[in-house]
């Protein structure tokens, strides 16, 4: 444990965080793109981005829900709760799915050969479909409308409009930074294939922690759940708990800066328009 932790450099984190970034903001920018199909009208993208961030750092008090509780009463002047919950409902849908699939890829592909990669085109092609074929999601929201009336009163109003083809790459585009922190991040800790094999199975415990729906952002499960496999994936202990720490650190670090980085540009933009 020592010597893993001698290996981390204070640079090092802070680059991890700066990389980290993006993807959040990234998120951010898919989920008001989903607002945008659900209310036919286009989001104020530098007043409602910054609520959305923040709400992503509310999700670590008791109980992830704490966190729609306060976009939707910040949004409530543009956007309805049933919007926003359709909104959560279906990003946490599509970004399971695409990581899901992207993490048995790369899984197959470490254990036993590089061909599994090829597995990804399917999986991306899979999600483009369902961005640009939305009948499924109509379906499951006429369903939550039959039992749930309240909680999504417009699902059978009118069919959801396709996603346009920038929703898949926002959602790919994640990945180039997740991958990113890990690769910044552990450098000089282990070397670049045994840093993406950690973010990887990183994204395969969080998948896992799921389960774990009030717990605050599955805060100690999933760590709980990495630092658990040593022998599934081949290494040691140490490094795993190292990783665990630095990662929940890094990808904390990045939300509060993107939250506060977004804010201070609204802020920033409403007083030069006064």
């Amino acid at each position: 444990m020592r010597l893993s932790l001698a290996a981390i450099r204070w640079q090092q984190i802070a680059f991890a965080v700066l990389a980290a970034i993006p993807m959040f903001v990234l998120k951010g920018w898919y989920h008001l793109s989903l607002l945008d199909r659900i209310n036919a009208t286009p989001s104020a993208r530098h007043v409602d981005l910054p609520i959305y961030l923040q709400a992503q750092i509310v999700r670590y008090l008791p109980g992830k829900i704490w966190g729609v509780v306060y976009q939707t009463r910040r949004m409530s002047g543009t956007h309805s709760p049933s919007e926003i919950v359709i909104a959560n409902l279906w990003q946490m849908a599509m970004t399971n799915a695409l990581s899901a699939g992207l993490i048995i890829s790369l899984l197959l592909a470490f254990r036993y050969s590089h061909a599994w990669l090829f597995l990804l085109v399917p999986v991306i092609a899979s999600v483009e479909w369902l961005h640009r074929h939305p009948a499924i999601e109509s379906w499951g929201l006429r369903q939550l409308s039959r039992f749930l009336p309240r909680l999504v009163p417009l699902a059978a109003n009118k069919p959801l409009p396709p996603m346009p083809w920038t929703g898949t790459i926002l959602l790919c585009s994640e990945w180039i930074f997740y991958f990113l922190v890990f690769a910044v991040m552990l450098h000089g800790l282990a070397w670049l294939p045994e840093r993406l094999l950690l973010g990887t199975w990183y994204g395969a415990a969080s998948l896992l922690a799921l389960a774990a729906f009030v717990v605050p952002a599955g805060l100690a499960v999933r760590e709980a759940i990495f630092v658990a496999a040593p022998n599934l994936i081949g290494i040691d202990a140490a490094t795993l708990a190292v990783t665990a720490a630095l990662a929940r650190l890094v990808f904390l670090g990045a939300e509060i800066a993107a939250a506060t980085l977004a804010s201070i540009l609204t802020l920033w933009a409403r007083h030069e328009r006064r």
